[in-house]
């Protein structure tokens, strides 16, 4: 019997599980991390977009974590975590129409912004999985594997769990990351029988060898000529119903990880489960699509192939007393746009400072971490909607070509307010600045998130039979063209399809920023950008800080 009482007990060791127990350890706190299976292990959530590369990079700043730090750039998780992840310098999305080739005019091509802060990469999740749980021990929390949670009483006076085989641990406050079968979730009474959730998706997905270069698919041509290739960031393959992704491990130099993650995401309403196999309806849907056959052509799987149910479900609230549920064990959604880490690290970012400050004050009444419970139901709900919305995109490529770039707007104005609060802190040392994220998006700054309600609206037009998806395009189209957004890409121009944040046009986005963009949205580009050049000596950073400055 365990007779100590722990400050905080975490119910899983995934990423989020060791994030926050390193956090906390960190800290100086006592931590108690109870993980039923083992690691390392098989992990989805492998591929990153700028905002979670640079809320890793926050969390490693403001609780002086430097492994959390270490996750935030594909150099330094090369040289200090493992060789074995991928890099992500680009976000491929390919339509596809059954029984045709895909056609090239209906591609879409991103290369993220890249400086010296952040780099995205592909997680190699077993690795990076274990590399935070060694940093967790090494902070001082306690890890045990095997130990199977099978009941849970929380008051006043702490948490104490009851494992399979006798034991007990006690502790002052409990965060469950355990997952969907949350032992918490369901002792509290939270786990909602049906989600209230919009999106209905399956997924079939498993790990495969002899994934080939898309672009070495390519006819003459083809190739938009941008500054990153397909191979190197994730590739969607994109069609009416569902989309397929393609991450590889391998996609660059200096991996040592053959393997690629691939997936099949579906549509449940168009895509109904037949009772397949999982395998054998992967191969049956992939070869409706030439293109994608031709991708995959050669490639084999090394592990066991995994087909889910319906991917969503949520609880009716995340806090019990003395009790939070983070991340999967609250909620989840689907794997589209890789929501679910960034959701989970914007919660964490919330959730750290103000358990670490009931720890300190011994007070632990649910109102202190109301903002985080708030903040988590937002980011499922805008998830949901998001994914829903994507979906419905999916129908035709006019509507899906109009649709993504109010995403790629959302996406870019959440990655600058983040980018913000990263420059005002290297230039000041003020953790505060991280602190302020808590404040909400102010006027102006939620313009991304303006647009895509208005594209779920002509989308909900569309299923009413009030407009024709061509009609609901055009007045996407027309949105974006009259929008105060920055001249960094023809937002109205069906036929602009392709984005290359070059050092020239980040240069370009930031004296909009200063100079020209509506006031209420200047404040994001209150900052010194030249404080980059501190970061790194290589020649790039220098022409990069050059660009911006």
């Amino acid at each position: 019997m365990d007779t100590e009482t722990y400050d905080v007990a975490v119910l899983g060791a995934d990423l989020s599980g060791t994030l926050l127990a390193s956090i906390l350890g960190r800290q100086g706190f006592r931590v108690l991390l109870l993980e039923k299976g083992s690691l390392p292990r098989f992990a989805v959530g492998e591929a990153m977009l700028p905002p979670s590369s640079k809320l890793l990079w926050i969390l490693g700043q403001r609780f002086d974590v430097p492994e959390i730090r270490h996750l935030s750039s594909c150099r330094s998780i090369r040289e200090q975590v493992s060789p074995t992840c991928g890099v992500q310098r680009s976000i491929g999305f390919l339509y596809h129409q059954e029984g045709r080739r895909q056609d090239p005019a209906k591609s879409h091509l991103l290369v993220p912004p890249a400086t010296p802060l952040c780099a995205e990469s592909h997680l190699f999740r077993q690795e990076v999985d274990l590399y935070m749980l060694q940093a967790a021990i090494a902070h001082g929390a306690v890890y045990r594997e095997g130990v199977d949670v099978r009941d849970l009483a929380a008051g006043p006076d702490g948490v104490l769990l009851r494992p399979a085989g006798g034991e007990e641990f006690r502790a002052r406050y409990l965060v469950d990351v355990s997952g969907r079968e949350s032992i918490a979730a369901a002792r509290l009474g939270l786990r909602e029988e049906e989600p209230p959730l919009l999106t209905r998706s399956r997924s079939i997905f498993t790990h495969m060898i002899g994934v080939e270069r898309y672009d070495d698919l390519l006819e003459p041509g083809d190739d938009p000529g941008l500054s990153a290739q397909w191979y190197e960031g994730t590739l969607h393959h994109v069609f009416a119903g569902g989309w397929l992704w393609i991450v590889p491990f391998n996609n660059h130099d200096r991996s040592e990880n053959p393997l690629c993650s691939v997936g099949l995401t579906l549509d449940m309403t168009r895509f109904p489960a037949r009772g397949l196999a999982p395998e054998e309806e992967f191969a049956e849907i992939v070869a409706r699509f030439p293109t994608i056959a031709a991708h995959l052509r050669g490639a084999e799987a090394v592990r066991p192939w995994v087909g889910t149910g319906r991917l969503q479900y949520s609880a009716r609230g995340c806090q019990g007393d003395r009790v939070f549920l983070l991340g999967d064990s609250y909620g989840a959604v689907d794997p589209l746009y890789s929501r679910g880490l960034q959701s989970t690290l914007e919660t964490l970012n919330a959730l750290a400072p103000r358990l670490l400050a009931a720890l300190r004050d011994d007070d632990f009444a649910r109102d202190r971490f109301a903002y985080p419970e708030r903040l988590q139901a937002a980011l499922l709900t805008a998830t949901d909607r998001r994914v829903h919305d994507s979906y419905r995109a999916m129908a035709c490529f006019p509507l899906w070509n109009a649709w993504l770039r109010l995403w790629v707007a959302a996406t870019m104005f959440e990655d600058l307010r983040l980018f913000r609060a990263c420059m005002r802190y290297l230039a000041s040392s003020d953790p505060a600045h991280f602190a302020r994220l808590d404040e909400g998006t102010p006027r102006g700054e939620d313009l991304g998130e303006d647009l895509l309600a208005l594209g779920g609206e002509l989308l909900d037009g569309v299923d009413a039979g009030e407009a024709t998806a061509d009609k609901a395009a055009d007045r996407i189209l027309a949105a974006l063209a009259a929008s105060p957004l920055p001249p960094v890409h023809r937002w109205g121009d069906p036929r602009a399809r392709h984005l290359d944040f070059t050092p020239e046009k980040l240069g370009s986005l930031l004296r909009w920023g200063r100079t020209e963009a509506p006031r209420e949205i200047r404040r994001l580009f209150d900052f010194d950008p030249t404080v980059l050049g501190g970061l790194h000596e290589a020649e790039e950073t220098r022409a990069l800080v050059g660009a911006l400055a």
